[in-house]
């Protein structure tokens, strides 16, 4: 019984490593972006409206699709990943929080 049960243990474990983490972590959003802020740090914070809206933040990990990041009046749909920040400015320090795309894709 002892074994069975370690056996299971060993396998079950084995299972969830063979996932990437990204994988796991990837939920979708869409909509129309309202604002759109650059941030110092080389990223895009962009508030996201219905139906699956949200504040998201656009990296140049994200992997985007033909028409180019994010910007206002766009149409936007993709996965989120894990939370993220824009620093907009340095001096005084002004970040803001949001969620990093993992993968996007928007409108013309």
């Amino acid at each position: 019984m002892v074994r069975q049960l370690q056996a299971l243990v060993i396998v079950l474990v084995m299972l969830l490593c063979s996932f990437p983490l990204y994988v796991l972590a990837a939920n979708v959003f869409g909509g129309r972006v309202g604002a759109s802020i650059p941030c110092f740090n080389v990223a895009i914070w962009n508030s996201v409206g219905a139906p699956r809206g949200g504040i998201y933040i656009w990296t140049p990990a994200t992997r985007t699709y033909p028409y180019g990041p994010p910007s206002s009046g766009r149409y936007v749909l993709g996965l989120y990943g894990i939370p993220y920040f824009c620093i907009v400015t340095i001096a005084p320090l002004f970040v803001l929080p949001g969620i990093s795309m993992t993968m996007l894709g928007t409108s013309r």
